[in-house]
C-alpha cells in the first residue's frame, strides 16, 4: 500500500486559508484573531483611525492632561473678553503690587470697602492722593484729627459754626443813650444756648454800640443798637454777617 505523505503548506495557501477562516466566522472571529498585542507599536496612524470613533475613556490619563491644560502664555489681552475676569475667578493673594500697573486701577474697580487700614501704607496719602470733598466725614474717624492735621489759616468761620447767614437791620434815629432792639429768626436751627456772632458788613458809626443776646426763644436772638454820640444818631440800614456756634 503506498505510504501518504502531507506537504508543509506555503504562506500564500496559509494567508488563503486564514481569509476563508474569517470568512466564514465573520468579524466576531476576527476580533479573536487581531487584537491589540498582534498589532505592532507606531504602525497605526490617523488615517487607520475612524474619525471621531475614539472617546475619553480610550486616551490614557497623560494625554488627556495634555488636551486639556492651558499653555503657559497662550491666553493673553486679545483673548479676554472685557469684564471676563471677576473677584470670584481669581485666586486669594494671587494679584500683588507687581502685576498692577500704575494707574490701572480706578474706584470702579473697587469693591466697597476693599481696602482697609491693612492695605494702606503708614504716610502712604498724602493730599496728591485725595480728589477735591474726597474724604466725607464717614470716612473719617471720631477724634482722629487735631490741630496738628489743619493747615493754620486753613478753616472758617463756615467750617465752624452750626449756622452762618446774612441779615439787614434797620435802625431808626436815636437820641444820645437811646436804644433800639430788634428780634431775629433763625428758622434752620435752634440758637437757644449757643453763641452768636455778629459782624456788621457795611461802615458802622463810631459812637453806636451793638451787643447781640437771646429772647428766651429757641429759634431767635436779637440785635441791640445804643447811641453814645451826644450829637445824635441819624438812623440808617447796616447789613451784618451772623454765626451760630454751638456750646
Amino acid at each position: 500500500m503506498p505510504s501518504l505523505r502531507f506537504r508543509r503548506p506555503s504562506a500564500p495557501m496559509i494567508v488563503a486559508l486564514l481569509a476563508l477562516f474569517v470568512a466564514l466566522g465573520g468579524p466576531a472571529q476576527a476580533a479573536k484573531l487581531i487584537n491589540g498585542e498582534r498589532i505592532k507599536p507606531g504602525t497605526i496612524a490617523s488615517k487607520q483611525v475612524k474619525d471621531r470613533s475614539l472617546k475619553l475613556r480610550d486616551l490614557g490619563r497623560n494625554a488627556i492632561g495634555a488636551l486639556t491644560e492651558t499653555p503657559d502664555g497662550s491666553v493673553g489681552t486679545a483673548q479676554i473678553a472685557e469684564n471676563a475676569v471677576t473677584t470670584q475667578a481669581i485666586a486669594p493673594d494671587s494679584v500683588l503690587t507687581g502685576n498692577v500697573a500704575d494707574n490701572s486701577l480706578t474706584t470702579a474697580d473697587l469693591g466697597a470697602n476693599a481696602v482697609g487700614n491693612d492695605e494702606v501704607s503708614d504716610n502712604a496719602i498724602g493730599q496728591s492722593e485725595i480728589r477735591t470733598n474726597g474724604v466725607s466725614a464717614s470716612e473719617i474717624a471720631d477724634n482722629s484729627i487735631d490741630g496738628g492735621e489743619i493747615v493754620d489759616g486753613g478753616l472758617s468761620i463756615r467750617d465752624l459754626a452750626r449756622e452762618v447767614g446774612t441779615l439787614d437791620w434797620t435802625i431808626p434815629p436815636l437820641g444820645l443813650d437811646k436804644c433800639h432792639v430788634q428780634p431775629f429768626p433763625v428758622t434752620t436751627i435752634q440758637v437757644g444756648g449757643d453763641f452768636v456772632l455778629v459782624s456788621p458788613v457795611s461802615a458802622w458809626p463810631r459812637d453806636v454800640v451793638y451787643t447781640v443776646n437771646g429772647t428766651g426763644s429757641e429759634s431767635e436772638f436779637k440785635l441791640e443798637a445804643c447811641n453814645r454820640n451826644r450829637d445824635g444818631f441819624a438812623g440808617g440800614t447796616y447789613r451784618f454777617n451772623f454765626a451760630v456756634l454751638g456750646y
